[in-house]
C-alpha cells in the first residue's frame, strides 16, 4: 500500500471565504447595482464648497428682498 506525500495528495480549490458568487447576475440586480454606483459617484463629486457658497448667497438676496436682518432670525 503506497501513501501519498501532503504536496501529492489531489484536493479542490475552495472559494476564499467571502468571495463573490460565480453566478451571473441578473439584469434587475445589475441595474441595481448601476444605480447604486451612479448615486455613489455623483454623491463623490459634489463641491460642497460651492453649495454652500449659493446657499449662503441665496440667504443673503432674500433677506436683502425682505429686509431682514440677523436679529430678524433669532426670533
Amino acid at each position: 500500500m503506497r501513501h501519498s506525500s501532503p504536496t501529492q495528495r489531489r484536493h479542490t480549490e475552495r472559494p476564499k471565504q467571502g468571495a463573490a458568487p460565480t453566478t451571473p447576475l441578473g439584469d434587475n440586480r445589475f441595474q441595481e447595482l448601476i444605480r447604486g454606483a451612479s448615486a455613489f459617484f455623483a454623491q463623490a463629486e459634489r463641491d460642497v464648497v460651492a453649495e454652500k457658497a449659493a446657499a449662503i448667497m441665496e440667504i443673503q438676496t432674500l433677506m436683502a428682498e425682505y429686509g431682514l436682518t440677523p436679529a430678524d432670525l433669532d426670533d
